[in-house]
C-alpha cells in the first residue's frame, strides 16, 4: 500500500477513534439497520447494474492497492529498455531472450518475446497497442464500479433516511421517541455520505492513477522495443523514453 494511502487510512482511524472517546461521535452513531441499508442496498444495486466477470474484476483489484506498484519506477524501466537496446545492438536480435523478467512486472520481457516471435516492428506494434487498450478497459470498468458505488451509497443513505423520518412521523405523538428516531434517521445519510467519500471514490482516484501508471509504463515498453527493432540509434530511444518522465 502507498503511503499516502497508509497515512489517510490511519488519520481516519485515529480522528474516529478520538471521537468515540472523547464523545464527539456519541453512540446513537452506532445505526445497524442503516449500514445495512446503505451497504446492502449499494451492493445489491451493483449486483444488478454491473456483470459478475467484471465485479470479480473489481474485488481482484482491491489486492492492487495493497500491492506494491510494479510500474512506478519509470526511470529504472527506462534504464532497462536503453540497456537491452545496446544489447540487441551489439548481439543481435537474440538479446531480447535475456531479458529481466521482473522489469515492470514481466512486461518488457513478454514485448522481447513478440519481438523475437514475429520480428516485425508493425505487427508487435499492432499486438501489444490492442491489448494495452483492451486491458485499459477492463481496468477503466473496475474503476467505474467504485465510481458507481459513489453515487449509489449516499442515495440509499437518503432512502434509509426518508424511511427513519416514516417512522418518526409515526412516532409525532409520542415526544420522548421523535428525538432518538429522528437521530437514526439521520445517521443513516451520514453512513452513505461517509461510505462514498471516504471509501469509494478514493479507491476509485487511487485505482485509476495506479492503472494510467501501468498503461504509460506498457506504452513506454511498447515505443522502446518498437524502436529497437527499427534499428533507431540509442540515443534518438533514449529522447523518446525520457519525454513520458
Amino acid at each position: 500500500m502507498e503511503l499516502t494511502s497508509i497515512i489517510g487510512l490511519g488519520a481516519i482511524l485515529t480522528l474516529t477513534a478520538i471521537g468515540l472517546a472523547t464523545g464527539g461521535l456519541p453512540a446513537v452513531f452506532i445505526n445497524w439497520h442503516g449500514i445495512g441499508i446503505v451497504l446492502g442496498g449499494t451492493f445489491c444495486a451493483l449486483m444488478i447494474n454491473t456483470p459478475l466477470d467484471i465485479l470479480l474484476r473489481t474485488g481482484a483489484a482491491i489486492t492492487d492497492l495493497v500491492s506494491a506498484d510494479p510500474y512506478v519506477d519509470r526511470i529504472a524501466l527506462v534504464d532497462a529498455i536503453m540497456a537491452l537496446a545496446q544489447e540487441v545492438q551489439s548481439r543481435g536480435i537474440s538479446a531480447f531472450n535475456n531479458v529481466n523478467k521482473t522489469v515492470a512486472a514481466g512486461y518488457l520481457a513478454y514485448a522481447a518475446q513478440i519481438a523475437v516471435e514475429y520480428n516485425n516492428p508493425e505487427t508487435l506494434r499492432q499486438v501489444l497497442e490492442n491489448e494495452i487498450i483492451q486491458n485499459s478497459d477492463l481496468q477503466n470498468e473496475a474503476v467505474n464500479v467504485f465510481r458507481t458505488a459513489g453515487i449509489l451509497a449516499p442515495m440509499f443513505g437518503l432512502l434509509g433516511t426518508l424511511i427513519g423520518i416514516v417512522e418518526v412521523l409515526r412516532q409525532i405523538a409520542n415526544p420522548a421517541q421523535v428525538g432518538s428516531a429522528m437521530a437514526v434517521a439521520i445517521t443513516t445519510a451520514f453512513y452513505g455520505i461517509a461510505t462514498a467519500n471516504v471509501f469509494c471514490v478514493p479507491i476509485a482516484g487511487k485505482l485509476r492513477i495506479r492503472y494510467w501508471r501501468e498503461t504509460q509504463a506498457k506504452t513506454m515498453v511498447l515505443e522502446g522495443v518498437y524502436e529497437i527493432l527499427q534499428r533507431t540509434p540509442t540515443v534518438i530511444i533514449s529522447r523518446k523514453l525520457k519525454s513520458y518522465l
